[in-house]
């Protein structure tokens, strides 16, 4: 009995002389959490930013106007920004984003569609030679065509000097439809010689790039 009572009264006298050194520690800790980075930069604020006529600011209260024109938060220790917030953008500056964001797609489309272009004239010409003698051949049917609508035309005016009057009326709408088909043949054999030219320039590009084809 005596050993336990013993015992009892060493416990109370060591926890009494424990209690200072627990109540130490457990300020300690508490400080620490309160040093934690989070409220340590929730207590470290400082915002920096440039008002409309170039002056430079530090506060760790800023005018609410400001959210608007942007603004950084900067770190009161090392000067760091830590974060950038962009102002709001004017109707200006927002349309001159859509039109270059407008551009930069259509710019993308045109090199989709040229590659595709560059790929089939690629496939369709592999030589100057072979491009020269397509544009012959097309070239070649255009004219006989264009000839035989104007052999075509001078027969069909004569006929128009008939003297059955329906003879003569049929004859002058053919010769309006002849003259409209010499036109549009006329405008086509235009229009490929031209692009006849532009594939050729570009053909020329292409196979100057194009790497030589190595002989077994």
């Amino acid at each position: 009995m005596i050993n336990s009572l013993s015992l009892s009264a060493k416990s109370s006298s060591f926890g009494a002389k424990c209690r200072p050194a627990f109540r130490i520690v457990v300020l300690s800790v508490a400080g620490l959490l309160l040093m934690s980075p989070s409220a340590q930069s929730a207590q470290a604020d400082l915002y920096r930013w440039t008002t409309p006529n170039g002056t430079i600011h530090y506060s760790d209260n800023m005018p609410s106007s400001q959210v608007e024109r942007g603004y950084d938060l900067i770190n009161p220790a090392t000067g760091e920004v830590l974060k950038h917030f962009d102002g709001a953008k004017t109707p200006a500056e927002i349309a001159a984003e859509v039109a270059a964001e407008k551009a930069r797609l259509a710019a993308i489309k045109a090199d989709e569609d040229q590659a595709r272009k560059d790929h089939v004239l690629l496939a369709l010409y592999p030589s100057i030679d072979d491009f020269n003698r397509a544009r012959k051949q097309r070239l070649f049917e255009l004219d006989t065509l264009l000839s035989q609508t104007r052999e075509a035309l001078k027969r069909t005016q004569a006929r128009t000097l008939s003297s059955t009057p329906s003879d003569t009326l049929a004859a002058q709408r053919d010769v309006i439809q002849l003259r409209k088909n010499l036109a549009d043949l006329a405008d086509q054999r235009d229009a490929d010689e031209t692009q006849f030219a532009r594939d050729e320039h570009r053909l020329q590009q292409l196979l100057t790039k194009k790497p030589p084809q190595r002989t077994p």
